[in-house]
């Protein structure tokens, strides 16, 4: 299996780190990524540092579109990885704002493959210009 889920659209990566690890879609607030070859680590499963990034792109995507495009830094991310995730699954996210202030916004995100959670995702994001 490969390329887009039916439905979503890709996004265009411009972060000059990020555009080595997609190809990411979207669909009504629902990101997907599809792993390849290199994405994984030497055990055939997803690198954690690479689903670290896919969580900072789309929990970054999201608060890109909940504050209206006001432009932010990710603060903290809290991580845990719960199942493998290997070549060829499709990764989703459905990223979920659970609480903004004039300063930060808090995210969180369940990442799933067939359904299933392989890692949950708690992240502060700092607005740049606002104390």
């Amino acid at each position: 299996m490969s390329g887009a889920p039916e439905g979503f659209s890709e996004i265009k990566l411009i972060d000059p780190f990020e555009i080595h690890t997609g190809p990411v879609w979207r669909k009504d607030g629902t990101y997907a990524f599809r792993v390849t070859e290199h994405h994984c680590n030497m055990r055939g499963v997803v690198h954690g540092g690479m689903l670290m990034t896919l969580a900072d792109m789309t929990l970054g995507g999201a608060v890109w579109d909940a504050t209206d495009r006001e432009p932010s830094v990710t603060l903290n991310m809290q991580t845990q990885f719960l199942k493998p995730a290997r070549e060829g699954d499709l990764i989703e996210v459905t990223p979920e704002l659970t609480r903004r202030t004039r300063g930060f916004v808090f995210m969180r995100g369940d990442f799933k493959v067939n359904g299933e959670t392989v890692m949950t995702v708690q992240s502060v994001w700092k607005l740049l210009g606002k104390e």
